[in-house]
């Protein structure tokens, strides 16, 4: 039986920290031993690679003091050939000194500075063709295991630490489905937004979906632009002689206009429906474990004047008022399936969790509740690439792979639990599950547009976007269904094209006049850039041994490895 989880903090730092290090730890022993590296023969490689890499540093060191060396060496020899000309005429002892000074520099120069530079350089080509004949033994040697690394190592290992947690092999129209149907999901959300990656997945048979987008939203942008002004003016000197003067003035205008800027951002949604209609949108404070600054003391005291104001019958305080003020949802349209959500256990774990800088990330995140939806966005998930690229293990040398794969994972793990601890602080959350997940049923592993999405920018939008553009795009795909589980997806590039535009701003000069001083600036305009690759989804595959996971990530392979046809056709819209 699997136990729920009503501490996040307290169950990652007694069980979950050390049973996910021995679970990526038996993980690499079964890739390793699955690949039959001969490690030994790694070792011995890198070891002469690294001692290769040493000595072509210190080559290069050398090198450099020694056309230091010559530079200084011909420099003397010139500065000698000048003195003799110089001193031609002078008694014969002088010239003669700097003739014997330049013999000597050009006898160092020639028989000892430049042949041992030429030996250098010769010792550095042959060092750095052995240094990359040694990496290509290296990879060749580690290829098989760097090939056996997949997609969904790490949510995998995830699964094997915390039962609690399930995820997809991918994002199926199933489960977008589910989302909709029984949580009430909106899927404008995605109206205005690319999807960078998506993982989606359930928290004991509730949904949930990590994920990155794209969005774009107008700004503004200051042009600058200046005139020079001339003019005469006559003045009258201290004589009293009248004379006349020229002057100048520079004149400097600036305007602002509209400037498409794009923001990425992660955020985890969970749908759950318990208190179904309940909306608040509590967002980070840095109040917790604070209670005796100052403000917090006044930030409680507004809370309480808001809690007594009658025009707010939808809020009244909860007995812990230290919660309230760390985890303020004063906003909140349902208190009493507040307070049956938010119970004092919830109250301690989610306080805990928003303390503590040392395992978990302290009080970074936004959570916001729109009825059956909530949504978690965490400071510390936006920094990091969650795409789960196999490709950030690969390695020439196994005992870095090694170190390296735990690494990461621990590092990626951490980020994941914790960005979906304060859903777990909830105990409601994990009792309540919904009908299809008790019982039973088959999920159609269909991929949705989610996944397109995210294959289309891991693609890369340089290769759908409208030659004009100028900016980025936000790609939206739609599917053509065939047969076999192939399909042709097509990709829409919406991006900005730039077209010149010159403003007159008037500006009053010291002429005493008004003159209009040209500002240049960029007007963005539409354009969109029109593709489609082709995508073979081989889930309906009967070979057993073959995991789903495994059988969608050959999409991916498929479309990363150029296995498709991509075409281009590119269109202008109109302004």
């Amino acid at each position: 039986m699997v136990n729920d989880i009503y501490d996040p903090l307290d169950e990652y730092i007694n069980v979950f920290k050390d049973k996910f290090i021995e679970v990526s730890k038996t993980t690499f022993a079964e890739l390793a031993a699955e690949a039959n590296v001969d490690i030994e023969q790694n070792r011995r490689t890198c070891a002469e690679l690294y001692g290769a890499e040493n000595s072509l540093d210190d080559t290069r060191r050398l090198i450099s003091r020694l056309i230091v060396w010559r530079a200084v060496l011909w420099l003397a020899a010139a500065s000698s050939l000048v003195g003799i000309s110089l001193t031609y005429n002078n008694e014969w002892w002088q010239p003669m000194t700097f003739a014997i000074g330049a013999v000597i520099v050009i006898f160092v120069l020639f028989n000892q500075i430049l042949p041992q530079l030429k030996e250098m350089k010769n010792q550095r080509d042959n060092l750095e063709a052995r240094i990359n004949q040694l990496h290509n033994e290296t990879w060749l040697q580690m290829e098989p295991l760097n090939r056996l690394y997949d997609w969904d190592v790490l949510t995998r290992m995830m699964t094997q630490t915390v039962p609690r947690l399930e995820f997809d092999p991918y994002f199926t129209t199933q489960r977008l489905a589910d989302l909709k149907a029984v949580y009430d999901w909106d899927d404008s959300f995605n109206d205005d937004r690319s999807v960078i990656f998506s993982h989606s997945g359930l928290i004991n048979g509730n949904p949930f979906i990590i994920c990155r987008t794209r969005r774009m939203q107008w700004g503004e942008k200051t042009y600058h632009g200046s005139l020079t002004i001339y003019w005469t003016e006559t003045k009258r000197d201290s004589n009293g002689n009248t004379k006349t003067v020229s002057c100048s003035q520079t004149l400097h205008a600036s305007i602002s206009k509209p400037f498409p800027v794009y923001d990425e951002k992660t955020q985890v949604f969970y749908g759950n429906t318990a208190a179904p209609n309940l909306i608040f949108n509590r967002h980070k404070s840095g109040f917790a474990g604070k209670e005796s600054s100052l403000s917090h003391k006044w930030q409680k005291y507004k809370l309480r004047r808001k809690a007594r104001n009658l025009k707010n019958a939808d809020y009244a305080m909860l007995t812990n008022e230290d919660f309230e003020v760390a985890f303020n949802t004063s906003d909140r349209n349902n208190n009493q399936e507040f307070a049956m959500l938010f119970s004092p256990l919830a109250q301690q774990s989610m306080m805990a969790l928003m303390v503590d800088n040392d395992f978990a990330f302290g009080d970074d995140f936004d959570f916001l509740k729109n009825r059956m939806i909530n949504t978690i966005e965490s400071d510390h998930l936006q920094q990091l690439n969650l795409d789960l690229n196999p490709s950030v293990y690969h390695n020439f040398d196994y005992d870095k792979a090694e170190h390296d794969f735990y690494k990461i994972n621990a590092m990626y793990f951490r980020a994941i639990y914790f960005s979906m601890a304060p859903l777990l602080c909830v105990p409601m959350y994990q009792q309540i599950r919904p009908l299809h997940d008790i019982y039973g049923r088959d999920m159609k592993a269909e991929s949705s547009f989610w996944e397109h999405e995210s294959l289309a920018n891991f693609w890369g939008h340089d290769r759908f976007k409208h030659p004009d553009c100028v900016t980025d795009c936000i790609l939206k795909t739609g599917r053509r269904q065939l047969s076999d589980g192939e399909s042709i997806i097509d990709v829409k590039a919406y991006g900005y094209r730039t077209e010149p535009r010159v403003t007159y701003v008037r500006k009053f000069g010291g002429d005493g006049r008004y003159h209009n001083v040209p500002v240049q600036w960029d007007e963005y305009l539409p354009v969109v850039g029109e593709g489609s690759f082709h995508i073979r989804e081989d889930s309906q595959s009967e070979d057993a041994s073959i995991t789903c996971g495994q059988r969608f990530r050959r999409i991916q392979s498929v479309l990363r490895e150029s296995d498709c046809e991509l075409y281009r056709r590119h269109i202008a819209s109109k302004a």
